[in-house]
């Protein structure tokens, strides 16, 4: 989810919070409670790694044990993170991801000289991978993305420099799949192919912002 559409949904339960007596359980208004629960569920997935946090609270919504009071200190707790997190997003973008792709299409390179092709197409995902996450706004600390589904969605919707897509998961995605999949070892020529891919999609990306929507957003997001 967006961190600013949420901050600005934080808030918005925030203000509301201001009609309501503190001592009393969350749960005694009815309107109040379903706003919080709704915040909580939406909260867990824009801070997974916060997610048991919010699992506590929503339970104790049930219980009729959690406070206006505690809502409103928890939902503070929620403002400090988010602040927290896009700070960290920000610096994350400051240390030019761009360049530690082409460090991975050095990389490549090199593995190509010494004749060594599955690490050669290995450092290429890995290069693709990083590319994708930082025109996408996918977090770095998703480790794993499936590379070839996320190019499908913008081929399909002719977001971005699609036919360099195509080339891209062509000559690096789905040689990649058969040298961990299938024990395949690829040939000089691929390699070459694949270097050659990445290094036109990494000129592209550079001066160009991919755009999506919400909705193609989200379905990268189902796929990751």
């Amino acid at each position: 989810m967006d961190l600013e559409k949420f901050e600005k949904l934080v808030r918005l339960v925030l203000v509301a919070l201001s009609k309501y007596t503190g001592l009393y359980p969350v749960k005694r208004y009815g309107d109040l409670e379903a706003k919080a629960k709704n915040l909580l569920i939406l909260a867990s997935k824009a801070l997974p790694e916060h997610a048991e946090l919010f699992t506590v609270a929503y339970r104790r919504i049930d219980e009729n044990v959690l406070t206006v009071e505690e809502l409103r200190s928890l939902i503070f707790h929620i403002l400090d993170i988010l602040e927290i997190e896009k700070t960290s997003r920000e610096n994350i973008r400051e240390m030019k991801i761009f360049e530690s792709a082409e460090d991975k299409l050095k990389q490549a390179v090199l593995s190509f000289r010494k004749d060594d092709y599955p690490s050669t197409f290995h450092n290429l995902n890995t290069a693709l991978e990083l590319v994708l996450k930082d025109r996408l706004g996918i977090p770095t600390t998703i480790t794993k993305i499936n590379t070839s589904k996320i190019i499908d969605i913008l081929v399909k919707h002719k977001v971005g420099p699609y036919p360099y897509l195509i080339e891209a998961k062509k000559h690096v995605v789905m040689i990649d799949n058969k040298i961990k999949h299938q024990g395949y070892v690829p040939s000089k020529i691929e390699c070459i192919n694949g270097i050659k891919a990445m290094e036109e999609l990494i000129s592209k990306l550079r001066s160009k912002e991919i755009k999506v929507t919400e909705e193609i957003r989200n379905k990268i997001y189902e796929g990751l």
